[in-house]
């Protein structure tokens, strides 16, 4: 399947900053779409996406609509 995305040039600029500018769009897509594959997985098994300090000290869920909607197909799936 093709996907053709419209990826303002600012935010590949950032993303390119953080990891580096050698690095093409379409590779920053690609690594997109294999979390995110990652995360609906996770999330069908009933677990969650979280960030935190290396400490532990302050943690972050990951919130999206898509997200639960995995979590709420997982839950209804294994109760068949």
């Amino acid at each position: 399947m093709e996907i053709r995305l419209q990826i303002p040039d600012n935010v590949i600029a950032s993303l390119q900053g953080k990891i580096g500018t050698d690095i093409k769009a379409t590779d920053i897509a690609k690594d997109a779409i294999t979390l995110f594959k990652w995360a609906v997985e996770e999330r069908a098994k009933g677990r969650l996406i979280l960030s935190g300090t290396e400490d532990l000290e302050k943690m972050s869920r990951l919130a999206m609509p898509s997200l639960d909607n995995a979590e709420a197909s997982g839950r209804s799936n294994s109760a068949t």
